[in-house]
């Protein structure tokens, strides 16, 4: 058994290195953000991260745990077993750091089904599902407003269908418009959010860089808005804004 790193994003390399071929382990959250760097990133950007986020397969718990203490972590034995088929918690108690495990789905106010989407990207998601990460939060935050702004700051807008080889740099407003097409409830909080990532990168970056972002975001934008939607979607906008339209997640966590 080997010890986590005290560097949390060399730790986010090492920890999906160390998985079996077989097992893909992909980082979210602002690791997964910050290894996603394709140009230099202006310091207003760069922020600490604390605890590790990760997607693994779907039906992978057992191989999964298997990993994660042949890596160095203790797993809550009594969440993982409760809700391992979903989620699950593992602990760096040397560096006092949680690694949050989603089970084939990302699931916070809105669900993200990424089971066939664990190879666009060598260490994490594809750019446009992290993006999606970040902009499904109701009530967003800074960090993840910052996030977001880095981004969209270092990936050109681009007509794919996903990452994969030779467009990692790329953020793939196929993927974005097939989330917030077919759920109104996505489209909702996307669209929202962005117009707060807007005003996000005139107060973080400079002119040149602000207005980079605030033009790709007003691509993505009318992108979302021109694209066909499914018929339930239309269904679920005449309800509108009168009912909840997310889930509000509870925090998980403490051994």
């Amino acid at each position: 058994m080997t010890a986590p790193l005290n560097d949390v994003v060399a730790e986010g390399r090492r920890l999906v290195e160390s998985a079996a071929p077989d097992l893909r382990i992909r980082l979210l959250g602002g690791v997964g953000v910050a290894l996603h760097d394709h140009r230099p990133v202006p310091a207003a950007l760069e922020r600490g991260y604390g605890d590790l986020d990760v997607v693994v397969p779907p039906k992978s718990a057992r191989q999964t745990t298997a990993a994660m203490t042949a890596a160095g972590y203790e797993p809550n034995e009594r969440f993982n077993a409760l809700h391992g088929a979903q989620r699950m918690l593992f602990y760096d108690t040397d560096h006092k750091r949680q690694v949050d495990v989603f089970v084939g789905v990302f699931a916070m106010c809105h669900r993200l089904d990424l089971s066939a989407r664990l190879d666009q990207h060598p260490y994490s998601l594809d750019a446009a599902d992290l993006l999606l990460t970040k902009l499904q939060i109701h009530q967003i935050n800074r960090k993840d407003l910052v996030d977001a702004v880095r981004l969209i700051l270092t990936h050109d807008n681009v007509d794919i269908t996903g990452g994969g080889e030779g467009t990692t740099h790329a953020m793939s407003l196929d993927r974005l418009r097939s989330v917030t097409s077919t759920d109104w409830g996505w489209f909702t909080t996307v669209t929202d959010n962005l117009q707060l990532v807007r005003a996000a990168a005139s107060e973080l970056l400079e002119p040149e860089d602000a207005g980079l972002v605030e033009s790709r975001v007003d691509q993505i934008d009318t992108g979302l808005r021109a694209a066909p939607k499914s018929m339930r979607w239309k269904a679920r906008s005449v309800i509108g804004r009168k009912t909840p339209w997310y889930e509000l997640p509870e925090e998980v966590g403490g051994a």
